[in-house]
């Protein structure tokens, strides 16, 4: 066995023990499924490639080149989860995995087409230069924007950490692309193939963002991965063993049932997880259903307390009780709307989001929101201070709505910062796309969001507190689009989290501007 067989068997057992620790994360970390799935297809084709070496037998090389064109689509999805991306890139990635999975389609088909062999390739030589121009020219410029990709995120982040992880990825990624490249550039020109010296180095770097730089945000025993690494270095070695001594159709029937086995568990894992979380979510949604009913009853309550007190002040004050201990009425009108308040608070979020728009001061509703008393007790030692633009427009809205919106972004901006900082409320005139309106602003200096956090700031039940809801921004966009406005935010590590809002003015008759 030559040094370059010793090194693609530490390359594909790094990558077996890599997707096998990844696998087991599936369920908690977005980005375990997409690194296990890479290091999955890796492991598959590099493996293929030393069998092939090794046996001579062409169905290893037709199965190295059906699974080789997913690696460039699987790093470029790994890069965009990583970088919270995947979103605005969709149709890019899918692009890409078209155009893998049409090259892929081509090397299958090379078991039962003999006229399809000649393009694959496979009688001695690596691979055919058709073959070898239409790989590169689908992988490079994947690869090329998941690099950039990773270096915008770099510029970007500032927590130490999060830059740490991304350096090593980029790494990884950028030298396995250009040794990687050089397997296939072999056909054109005369240079070493150095792809399973550049896979090598990129395996070891994912393993250290994974288990040094908590990649799944949670540690991995160095134990759990020694052992890992072991078995897969003894299956590895089964592998090759296998495809040596075996018929090459049974050993590549093995060896696919093992790899496709693996990548099948770990999306199930992932999808089954994402079941019970659905699962759940439905049972929250059915229990609030059978408590509706218990809603009205815990409004009317309270509401009968205050009724009746303010019925006894009204009389009175018609006609004066001596004795009556008016101060005792007082408080408990104020306590029985402080629980109104709260359950306003816990039932109101589930609401749809139907407004009844009035005419309003932005200015106006920003002072009293901030005088509500589920805010002036609650920022600790964070202050809250105002940048009001005088003379705005009045706009259109649901005083009650807004007044929550507004109510439920700073309440969330004070819980960002529980060791104290600064809550800005600003407002301003804004015209948007033709179209003239009001904004305001709600912005903290607290800890600021990663960008995996970002992307699904949004998303319905999607909370990072544990007692949190998930409906708190999506409950604010809701609103503020049943309006008619936007809602968006900016946010990154130590640089804290700005929500803005954006509202059409209310217009007069003949369409004018209020």
């Amino acid at each position: 066995m030559s040094a370059n067989d010793f090194i693609s068997i530490v390359a594909c057992a790094v990558l077996l023990a890599l997707a096998v620790l990844a696998i087991a994360r599936a369920a908690r970390s977005p980005l375990a499924l997409p690194l296990a799935l890479l290091c999955l297809d890796v492991f598959g084709w590099m493996t293929a490639t030393l069998v092939y070496q090794l046996s001579g037998s062409p169905a290893w090389h037709w199965l190295d080149h059906a699974l080789t064109p997913w690696t460039a689509p699987l790093a470029l999805q790994l890069v965009l989860v990583f970088t919270g991306r995947r979103r605005a890139l969709r149709a890019t990635l899918a692009l890409a995995f078209a155009a893998g999975g049409a090259l892929s389609i081509v090397a299958l088909l090379a078991f039962v087409l003999p006229y399809v062999r000649p393009f694959v390739g496979g009688g001695g030589e690596p691979s055919s230069p058709p073959w070898a121009l239409c790989l590169l020219s689908a992988a490079i410029p994947t690869m090329v924007l998941a690099i950039y990709a990773l270096v915008r995120h770099l510029r970007a982040s500032t927590d130490a950490t999060e830059r740490a992880r991304t350096h090593l990825l980029l790494a990884a990624f950028a030298i396995g692309t250009v040794l990687g490249a050089t397997e296939e550039l072999t056909t054109f020109v005369s240079i070493p193939g150095l792809a399973n010296v550049g896979i090598t180095i990129s395996a070891v770097l994912l393993a250290i963002v994974a288990l040094r730089f908590h990649l799944f945000a949670r540690d991995v025993s160095l134990w759990v991965a020694g052992f890992v690494l072991v078995a897969a270095a003894v299956g590895v070695l089964t592998v090759v063993l296998l495809g040596h001594y075996l018929s090459s159709r049974v050993a590549i029937l093995l060896f696919g049932s093992f790899t496709v086995t693996l990548a099948l568990f770990a999306a199930g894992l992932r999808w089954l997880s994402e079941g019970v979380t659905r699962r759940e979510r439905q049972t929250h949604l059915a229990t609030v259903g059978r408590f509706s009913a218990q809603m009205a009853h815990d409004l009317k309550n309270p509401l009968a307390a205050v009724k009746g007190a303010a019925q006894v002040l009204r009389e009175d004050l018609e006609r004066p009780a001596p004795g009556l201990d008016r101060m005792m009425l007082a408080d408990l009108m104020l306590d029985q709307i402080a629980r109104l308040d709260r359950l306003v608070d816990v039932y109101g979020r589930l609401a749809r989001a139907e407004p009844q728009p009035e005419e309003l001061d932005l200015n106006e509703l920003v002072a009293t929101v901030l005088a509500l008393p589920s805010l002036t007790g609650a920022g600790g030692r964070a202050i809250v201070k105002t940048e009001l633009e005088a003379a705005l427009p009045r706009c259109r809205a649901d005083q009650d709505m807004l007044t929550r919106v507004l109510e439920n972004l700073v309440h969330n901006a004070l819980e960002a910062m529980p060791d104290g900082g600064t809550v800005t409320v600003r407002t301003t005139r804004a015209d948007q796309e033709g179209k003239t309106g009001v904004a305001f602003w709600v912005q903290d200096t607290g800890a600021g969001m990663d960008a995996r956090t970002r992307e699904r700031a949004f998303d319905d039940f999607f909370t990072t507190k544990p007692t949190g809801s998930g409906l708190g921004l999506a409950f604010v966009r809701r609103v503020i689009e049943a309006h008619g406005g936007e809602a968006s935010f900016e946010s990154g590590h130590a640089r804290g989290t700005v929500v803005r809002v954006w509202l059409p003015v209310a217009e007069r008759a003949g369409g004018a501007s209020a």
